[in-house]
């Protein structure tokens, strides 16, 4: 074998965990927290880059967190707020039920320990509707939720003293197959290899944002799936994404007030030539407003919102701006939508009802979009400005970005996946079905550990598990393993890994995406067997990149092949994509297109094992008839401990 990075010194900890949490965002935190608190306390948490992530380095112009209502009159409850994540299609019941009975309690949590959720002089956290929610249940501390949770979180791990491994990625799982069970780590860190033996792993490690190479992820964020995926882990609607607009320079998701104050959408060409390329689209400038505000609320793409001049008109017509015709697309802040001949000119009193009535009661019916949004959101301004990106004074290059994944490991009500002593919670795990209210991610992220913290520490952590000794052999035997997948690869000299890998993400953003034509996911497969057998050169600085590369190709076969299944059996558009015969299509959706109710009431599984991909389709776990009188359940729960 040409490769030897191996070779390195393998050094072994004479010490087992009773868990281990990889990742260290907000989901992997809270899970840390819980652990402690409940008498796990031999633990760690083990990160690449303790300051990367997407928690802590996204949001958007008022991000949410989903919660049941806890203000006024609403009538809500656990099985209400578990039938809308239901109700999303895809989703499993129990997991819902959990995910709604869970979100008060994580949400006082986070609101105990500093996170400073607004509430009114009676001290009820008043809401607001966000995407498919019918309840005003959404809260938000402004653009950075999710930096504040996981920065407070942060803190009360090292109040516990709970030791945080940083720069140390985690490349290998440890799986005894014999007992379908986890067992350690093979990590990377400081130039060589460590292992880590735990008793329990919880992977909290986002999503596989390396799939493609333009997203609203964070820069530094990657993701690492593909080590789940060796293993031979089944995945639950792999496919199922969010895609929106958003800004390309700054990555960011361009919700809320960036589209309710409307700005201007513009394209230029290599000449330099401008076009108000949503003219073409509307029948009149007050439909065009109303799509361009409508997007606010409405931001993920949704193949639902194209007919009758619907706001994801918008993303299609960013689309066919920027690959189809080749130009650069961006916002204006500076002037309002001009309008034209044909479709009328601008006039803030001609908005759509729900527009205006939204800006009036903002106080913010200023003359120009900027105005509006320093009036509604100096915070939503304030952001970019402080990455050099002045909206007063410069247009935003933006484009239809991927932005969140909602399918990942299968797990139970636990949030335990298909290898036991093995958990996924946050955004690798594939809780969240095909529409998810907005902010329901961040919720989920915290009960799903919370969740895996309890069953740990009520069913696992007294595990007597294996001898030092034994362990040792097993790994051993994995590290064979894991050898083998880089035969094709060769260290020293001229480095290809690079290109290699944007050959990769370019084949995915290109037919994988929110438009996905069958026609070219086949040739998208036939490229993706090509990368994988060329030959990997690389220097010692890009080992890491090594990983990844080797991560997305597994990502990558189960992502299009679980799009071409889903096709093939007859699956059409959904959630946050198009389902198309061919790309040349495209044209033809503007005006509506029919979308699938067939599978909603099932999820696809995707597993390689044996180097084979394995797809099959399963009905959803229904919402449990869950059992309500208290001397039964307070029985149980003592028999139980659950």
């Amino acid at each position: 074998m040409q490769n030897k990075f191996l070779e390195k010194p393998l050094l072994s900890e004479e010490k087992i965990f009773d868990c281990l949490v990889i990742g260290s965002g907000a989901a992997g935190f809270n899970c840390a927290v819980h652990l402690f608190d409940k008498g796990v306390k031999n633990l760690a948490v083990i990160t690449e880059n303790r300051l990367a992530g997407t928690s802590r380095n996204t949001g958007s112009d008022k991000q949410t967190y989903y919660k049941m209502s806890y203000s006024g009159a609403q009538n809500d409850s656990p099985f209400s707020m578990a039938q809308t994540l239901f109700d999303g299609a895809s989703m499993d019941g129990d997991t819902a039920l959990c995910e709604a009975a869970g979100s008060l309690q994580e949400f006082f949590h986070l609101a105990s320990i500093g996170v400073d959720f607004p509430h009114n002089e009676y001290g009820e956290f008043v809401g607001y509707k966000t995407d498919f929610d019918p309840a005003c249940r959404a809260s938000s501390i402004g653009p950075y939720t999710s930096k504040a949770m996981t920065e407070r979180l942060e803190k009360e791990t090292q109040k516990r003293e709970i030791p945080i491994i940083d720069k140390s990625r985690a490349v290998k799982l440890l799986i005894d197959k014999k007992e379908n069970r986890a067992y350690g780590l093979l990590c990377f860190e400081n130039g060589a290899f460590k292992v880590y033996f735990s008793k329990n792993i919880v992977f909290a490690i986002g999503g596989p944002s390396g799939l493609y190479r333009d997203t609203i992820y964070p820069r530094l964020n990657f993701g690492s799936n593909g080590i789940l995926a060796r293993e031979g882990i089944v995945f639950s609607n792999i496919m199922e994404w969010q895609y929106g607009i958003g800004s390309c320079k700054f990555p960011w998701a361009l919700s809320g007030g960036y589209q309710q104050v409307i700005p201007r959408y513009v394209s230029i060409d290599a000449n330099g030539k401008e076009e108000e390329f949503l003219c073409s689209y509307f029948s009149s400038i007050k439909s065009l407003g109303k799509a361009v505000f409508l997007k606010g609320y409405q931001w993920p793409f949704d193949p639902n919102k194209l007919a009758d001049e619907g706001s994801s008109i918008l993303d299609i017509a960013v689309y066919i701006e920027r690959y189809v015709k080749g130009k650069k697309v961006y916002l204006d802040y500076m002037h309002n939508p001009s309008g034209n001949e044909k479709i009328g000119q601008w006039d803030l009193t001609a908005l759509d009802k729900t527009a205006y009535d939204y800006l009036s009661a903002s106080n913010a019916l200023e003359k120009t979009p900027i105005q509006r949004l320093l009036k509604m959101n100096p915070q939503a301004y304030n952001l970019f400005k402080t990455h050099n990106i002045d909206l007063a004074k410069e247009y935003l290059e933006i484009s239809v970005l991927p932005q969140h994944n909602n399918g990942g490991a299968q797990v139970d009500c636990w949030w335990q996946t298909s290898i036991n002593h093995l958990f996924a919670i946050g955004e690798c795990a594939g809780t969240h079905g095909v529409h998810r209210p907005g902010g329901s991610a961040l919720n989920s992220g915290q009960v799903g550990g919370f969740r895996a913290a309890q069953f740990i520490a009520r069913n696992y952590a007294k595990d007597d598990f294996y001898s030092i000794d034994g362990i040792k052999s097993k790994t051993e035997e994995n590290i064979k393993e894991f050898e083998k997948e880089f035969d094709n690869t060769q260290r020293g000299g001229a480095s290809n890994s690079l290109d290699i890998l944007y050959k990769l993400q370019d084949n995915n953003s290109r037919f994988s995406s929110f438009l996905r034509p069958s026609k070219n996911i086949k040739e998208a497969l036939s490229s993706l067997e090509n990368i994988s057998k060329e030959k990997i050169l690389y220097t010692d600085a890009e080992i890491v990149r090594l990983f990844q590369i080797k991560e997305m190709l597994l990502m990558s076969r189960l992502l299009n092949e679980t799009i071409l299944y889903y096709a093939q059996q007859g699956g059409k558009s959904r959630g946050s994509y198009i389902i198309l015969s061919s790309i040349d299509d495209i044209e033809a959706i503007k005006n509506g297109i029919e979308t699938d109710k067939a599978f909603s009431d099932k999820i696809l599984n995707s597993q390689i094992s044996n180097n084979k991909t394995i797809i099959s389709a399963r009905f959803v776990r229904p919402i449990p008839n869950s059992n309500q009188w208290f001397e039964t359940v307070w029985k149980q729960y003592q028999e139980k401990q659950l």
